[in-house]
């Protein structure tokens, strides 16, 4: 082969191998997206109302509110005779039983608690339940020298403020509102597994709520004449509600204090048989807090586990337990016992009188 048929198959082989190249990066630059696109599913990780409404209001009772006129101081008179083991304030004639065996001017206070985030107004009324026109009421405790009707007055105090005079049944109820505040902070978003919920924190103090307390005060005419054999005391009615705030009501100041011992509101129960005992704890808050009850003692000795338990605030104590006490026939007092750095402990007790029946 000649050289020029040499370099002439050369050029040729190069000239494929370059071709070859080219078309196949012609074919690579042609298969290239000019364009794109794509989707994505949509979720929404929900909703959850932080304004919670919920207030907490006492319990209606037929003794707070019941009274005692003495004008003429009979009671003291006879160093309180009819009352064996009662004690009577000195220098009152209007008397509420305001704690046990005690007697006073005021009667025992009645708490409304705001356990919600949302403000709210409270109104608290008294109204005498029938018209008297043997003994008016009066609108001041206070008496003039020569008065001598028979005048009766009671004052609703709310929140500590002065006192509405209650009024004969056929006038104007005595009426006071008050806004209480909310409180955001004793709350918190929590998820339950497939959504969220706005819930109060465990463990919060009663005292990290916005309260107040109500209740009467009296008085009578001590010069008054109260001779009438048709004089009798009219009944008086009290009466609470609440209702989301209104902004031309006042709130009251925050009282709401977070640092707080742990505490057992309610220490003595009745028991019935088979049927366990639960009882309500506050943790406490704070420094101040536990976080659950360590024991549960008779005297120095730690009641069995089997006895009772302790989940979110409530100690419960098993119906064996209870039975037991009851067939005893004896009240019992336990020490419940939290785990806070004071290691504090509230007495309870457990009465089986009214289980007995033999």
């Amino acid at each position: 082969m000649t050289m020029k048929n040499k370099m002439l198959k050369r050029t040729l082989a190069g000239m494929l191998a370059t071709t070859m190249v080219l078309s196949m990066a012609t074919v690579a630059f042609a298969e290239d997206p000019t364009s794109g696109t794509g989707s994505g599913t949509g979720s929404f990780e929900g909703h959850v109302k932080k304004d919670v409404t919920k207030v907490t209001l006492p319990t209606a009772s037929t003794d707070t509110f019941a009274y005692k006129m003495d004008p003429e101081g009979l009671i003291a008179a006879t160093n309180n005779a009819n009352y064996s083991g009662a004690s009577f304030e000195k220098d009152a004639n209007v008397y509420f039983l305001s704690s046990a065996n005690t007697y006073t001017k005021d009667s025992a206070k009645l708490k409304v608690v705001n356990k919600g985030t949302a403000d709210v107004d409270v109104t608290v009324t008294a109204k005498m339940d029938a018209e008297n026109d043997k003994i008016a009421m009066a609108d001041s405790g206070t008496f003039a020298e020569d008065d001598t009707a028979a005048k009766l007055y009671l004052g609703l105090i709310v929140a500590n403020k002065q006192a509405e005079a209650v009024t004969a049944a056929d006038d104007s109820t005595a009426s006071v509102t008050v806004g209480l505040r909310g409180n955001t902070d004793n709350y918190e978003i929590k998820a339950n597994g497939t959504s969220y919920e706005y819930t109060a924190k465990e463990g919060v103090a009663d005292t990290a709520w916005n309260s107040f307390e109500f209740g009467l005060t009296g008085a009578c005419n001590p010069k008054g004449d109260y001779s009438d054999e048709a004089l009798a005391a009219s009944n008086v009615t009290v009466t609470w509600s609440y209702a989301a705030h209104d902004d031309a009501t006042e709130l009251l100041a925050a009282n709401a204090v977070s640092k707080a011992a742990p505490s057992i509101a309610v220490t003595e129960y009745k028991l019935q048989a088979d049927t366990p005992v639960t009882i309500k704890v506050s943790l406490g808050g704070e420094e101040l807090a536990a976080t659950k009850v360590s024991s549960v003692k008779n005297g120095s000795t730690a009641l069995a586990t089997s006895d009772w338990s302790y989940a979110d605030g409530v100690v419960t104590i098993t119906a064996s337990k209870v039975n037991a006490i009851i067939t005893g026939k004896t009240a019992k007092t336990y020490t419940v016992v939290f785990n806070d750095t004071a290691k504090t402990s509230v007495n309870i007790k457990l009465d089986p009188a009214e289980a007995i029946t033999d």
